[in-house]
C-alpha cells in the first residue's frame, strides 16, 4: 500500500495568497490525501471562503491568532497521513512537486525531505535549497538569494523548513511537535534539531520545486522577526546543543548572540527611536530569561533521548559564522 500524504497550511489574513497555494495543490500531479487549512484567528474571511470554496478541504478554526507553532501543531493533530508536508500560505507549488517528494521519500531514508524553494518573483533566485545549522546557534536557509544557474548544491542538509518541508509522521510521533513556545521562528530549526538528535535523516530533493513570496504575511515588522530571531537563537542553544558542543563553541555562539542584539535594535529603531529600541532589546532578553525553565525542562529529555554521536552530530553541523 502506498503512503498516504496530509499538507498543513497555517494561514493568517491575506486570503489572496492562499487562493494560489490551494491552486497549486489541487494542480498536482500526486494529490494530496489530505489538505489541512488552519486559520489561525484571520480577521478576514479566509475562513468562510475555505469552507464555500474547497469542500474538500479540512478547516481547523483558531479563535484567535496565537502564532505559527499553534497553527502548525493544530493541523498535526488531525492529520492523519503516513506523511506530513507543512506549507506555508505564501508558497505555490510546480504542478509535479509532491510527486517527486514522495518519490524521494519512498526510494531514500530520510525522515524530512526538503524541496527547493524559488523567489516568486524572481524564480532564477534560490530562497532555500533546506536548512544548515551553524556551530554558533544560527540556523540559516543554505542557497538564500544565490543564482539558481551557478550555485553548487550541498550533498547534505540539517534539516528542512517548515514553510514547505515534508516530515515523516513518526517525527512527531517520537520527538513531538513544534515547540510553541518559540511562537515563530527559528522553531523549525528546533524541530530538526531534536529530529537529528534522535537520529533521523534529512534530504533535499532537487527536482521538486516550490516558489515564495518571501514575508509575506509578516506586514512590514521586522523589527518583530529581529526579536524572535535574538529570543528563539538563545532557546535554540539551550534546549538542543549538547554540553560538549556548547562549551567547544561558545565564543561563536557568545558573537552571535551580540549579533542577534545588534539586529533588533537597528531595526527597532527605524521605526521607533534609539530609546525605545533599547528597551524592547531589555523586554527581549527578559522574555528570553521567562523561557529558560521550559527550555532546561526540555533540555533534560531531549539530550536523554539522544542517538546520535556528538562527532556525528558536529559532521552535520558546519562551522562559521553569521553571515550578515
Amino acid at each position: 500500500m502506498s503512503a498516504t500524504l496530509s499538507v498543513i497550511i497555517p494561514t493568517w489574513n491575506r486570503r489572496e495568497l492562499l487562493v494560489e497555494c490551494l491552486e497549486s495543490l489541487a494542480a498536482q500531479s500526486r494529490r494530496a490525501d489530505q489538505i489541512i487549512v488552519v486559520d489561525d484567528g484571520s480577521a478576514d474571511d479566509t475562513a468562510a471562503y475555505v469552507a464555500r470554496e474547497w469542500p474538500g478541504v479540512r478547516l481547523v478554526r483558531l479563535e484567535r491568532n496565537s502564532g505559527f507553532c499553534v497553527a502548525v501543531n493544530a493541523g498535526i493533530r488531525v492529520a492523519a497521513g503516513d506523511w506530513v508536508f507543512l506549507l506555508n500560505n505564501d508558497m505555490t507549488l510546480e504542478p509535479d512537486c509532491l510527486e517527486r517528494l514522495m518519490e524521494a521519500a519512498d526510494q531514500g531514508s530520510a525522515a524530512m525531505l526538503a524541496p527547493l524553494v524559488l523567489f516568486h518573483d524572481d524564480p532564477d533566485t534560490i530562497y532555500s535549497a533546506g536548512d544548515r545549522q551553524r556551530a554558533n546557534g544560527r540556523p540559516e536557509a543554505i542557497g538564500f538569494r544565490q543564482r539558481l544557474d551557478v550555485y553548487q548544491f550541498p550533498k547534505m542538509i540539517f534539516g528542512v523548513s517548515g514553510g514547505a518541508g515534508l516530515y515523516k509522521r513518526e517525527v512527531f510521533d517520537r520527538v513531538g511537535p513544534l515547540d510553541e513556545c518559540f511562537v515563530a521562528y527559528f522553531e523549525d530549526s528546533d524541530l530538526n534539531f531534536r529530529a537529528r538528535l534522535a537520529g533521523f535523516e534529512a534530504q533535499f530533493v532537487r527536482e521538486a520545486i516550490a516558489y515564495h513570496v518571501g514575508s509575506a504575511s509578516l506586514g512590514g515588522r521586522t523589527w518583530w522577526r529581529a526579536r524572535q530571531c535574538f529570543r528563539n537563537h538563545a532557546l535554540l542553544v539551550v534546549k538542543d546543543f549538547p554540553l560538549s558542543v556548547f562549551v567547544a563553541n561558545f565564543p561563536s555562539i557568545l558573537r552571535e548572540r551580540l549579533h542577534q542584539a545588534r539586529r533588533l535594535v537597528s531595526s527597532a529603531r527605524t521605526e521607533f527611536g534609539l530609546v525605545r529600541a533599547l528597551a524592547m532589546l531589555g523586554a527581549a532578553g527578559f522574555d528570553t530569561l521567562a523561557a529558560m525553565p521550559h527550555c532546561l525542562r526540555e533540555r533534560r529529555r531531549i539530550q536523554r533521548a539522544r542517538r546520535i554521536s556528538i562527532v556525528e552530530l558536529k559532521r552535520l553541523m558546519e562551522d562559521g559564522e553569521s553571515t550578515d
